[in-house]
């Protein structure tokens, strides 16, 4: 059964300013992931909420970082980026409360 999914406004103005080949490799990497998302790793603290996928797109590798809510058969997705300062990003990005506010994703 899939899982159902969300996105974050932060992960959506990323997803804005990826070029077509990387956005198309993106939908692929999360078709796969709503089907199962315990697929990536999960992450250490500061970040154990966080899974990450890594994928290939333009001969770059790209991360996606989500959170699995399994009681409601829901994985929120909170970024999608290069591997440079991208934990550091994320990290600050839900310091500031950037990862409360969802929408369905697009």
């Amino acid at each position: 059964m899939p899982w159902d999914a969300k996105q974050t406004p932060n992960y959506g103005r990323m997803r804005k300013r990826l070029s077509p080949g990387v956005l198309k490799e993106l939908n692929d990497v999360q078709s796969h992931l709503l089907q199962d998302p315990h697929q990536g790793e999960r992450k250490q603290p500061p970040l154990g909420w966080a899974w990450v996928e890594k994928f290939k797109a333009e001969n770059d590798q790209w991360l996606v970082a989500y959170e699995i809510r399994e009681r409601e058969n829901l994985v929120v997705f909170h970024a999608v980026g290069q591997h440079e300062n991208f934990y550091r990003d994320l990290t600050k990005h839900v310091k500031r409360g950037g990862g409360r506010v969802e929408r369905p994703l697009k």
